[in-house]
């Protein structure tokens, strides 16, 4: 057998038994057979010097020295089933991962329940659990995802954390593995258990900036598109007027009005575009766009969904063999957006 067979199946075989060890999932019950400790730089440092204080106190026959010893290897174990404890018996499980667009920041909110704390004399919570990402090697996160996430867990309650991933790419994102650790309470040992999730976020294309109007409605006697906002522009800058007595506070614009108030006019208030007739219908089709790639498309036509319901207007979206029907409103949107992150082609 060639030596690049020989690689490629044993990577296979500790691929397979990695996934059977420790399957993908959405929730996770650190146990026994999932929770591992291993003292800590400290931790070996601590049984060095148990090892030189019984010498010592062997050599000499002090037995005060005997007392110290074993008071200090005590306070050893003790902290080894503490660490452990700290963990065992936790639940997580990802609460939320709603998508964004490329570029954004992903945020996946994590809940810890402490739902089977451990049998214990005392009751002091779960202190000191660290969740910090395991990336790749060689992957650029920054220093904001890849800084671990301290929390604590109340005896017998639960904790959201919220958790940041870069979105460099659209599409549907594998998560790498979420470590969760502890060194409470002394830092001599270190008890970790490795999470593998199942779900994968989706993000969206990033909007075009600057994209070009809307394409012609069906309808003939549509009057004509608008220019398409900025993606990220405050809303009402695609319409406003002055202030008019009956105005609610909710309308004025506030950053607008201070600039117009400072050259001697008056407040601002958006002005939203007229509700739609029935029956002009757009249609948002991916083959209208010759001459671009397919990534560039795609944020067109995420530039084009989102001006479209910006105006209220009634759409449709054409991909391919893909046909979304004519509508409006978050699920059409929801709809929209989901079809153009998992298009094929995606640079994974």
């Amino acid at each position: 057998m060639r030596p690049g067979r020989i690689g490629a199946t044993l990577q296979r075989r500790v691929h397979d038994w990695r996934e059977a060890r420790q399957p993908r999932t959405d929730r996770l019950a650190l146990t026994q057979r999932n929770l591992y400790i291993l003292p800590t730089a400290s931790g070996w440092l601590f049984a060095l010097l148990l090892l030189a204080l019984l010498l010592a106190s062997i050599n000499y026959q002090l037995n005060l020295g005997h007392l110290l010893t074993f008071s200090l290897a005590s306070a050893g174990l003790v902290a080894l089933h503490a660490t452990h404890a700290a963990l065992r018996g936790l639940e997580l499980e990802l609460v939320s991962a709603e998508p964004v667009f490329a570029g954004e920041r992903l945020e996946l909110q994590i809940r810890l329940d402490d739902r089977h704390p451990p049998r214990r004399p005392w009751r002091f919570g779960r202190h000191g659990i660290l969740l910090r990402w395991r990336e790749p090697a060689g992957t650029e996160t920054g220093t904001d995802a890849a800084a671990p996430r301290s929390t604590g867990v109340p005896e017998g309650g639960s904790v959201t954390v919220r958790l940041e991933r870069p979105t460099p790419r659209r599409g549907a994102q594998t998560l790498p593995p979420l470590e969760i650790e502890s060194r409470f309470p002394l830092g001599l040992f270190r008890a970790w258990a490795v999470w593998r999730i199942a779900r994968e976020p989706l993000v969206w294309p990033a909007p075009e900036p600057d994209a070009p109007p809307l394409p012609e409605p069906l309808d003939p006697g549509d009057p004509g598109p608008r220019r398409l906002a900025r993606p990220g522009a405050e809303d009402g800058e695609s319409g406003m007027r002055a202030w008019r007595r009956g105005d609610r506070p909710s309308q004025v614009l506030w950053k607008q009005s201070a600039r117009s108030l400072a050259g001697g006019g008056t407040l601002l208030v958006r002005d939203p575009p007229p509700r739609p007739e029935p029956g002009r219908e757009l249609r948002l089709e991916a083959a209208q766009l010759a001459g671009l790639d397919d990534e560039a498309r795609l944020r067109r036509l995420c530039a084009w969904v989102l001006e479209a319901e910006l105006q209220q207007r009634r759409w449709e979206l054409v991909l391919g063999a893909l046909h979304i029907g004519a509508g409006s409103g978050a699920a059409q949107r929801r709809a929209a957006l989901d079809a153009l992150a998992l298009w094929p082609g995606t640079g994974r």
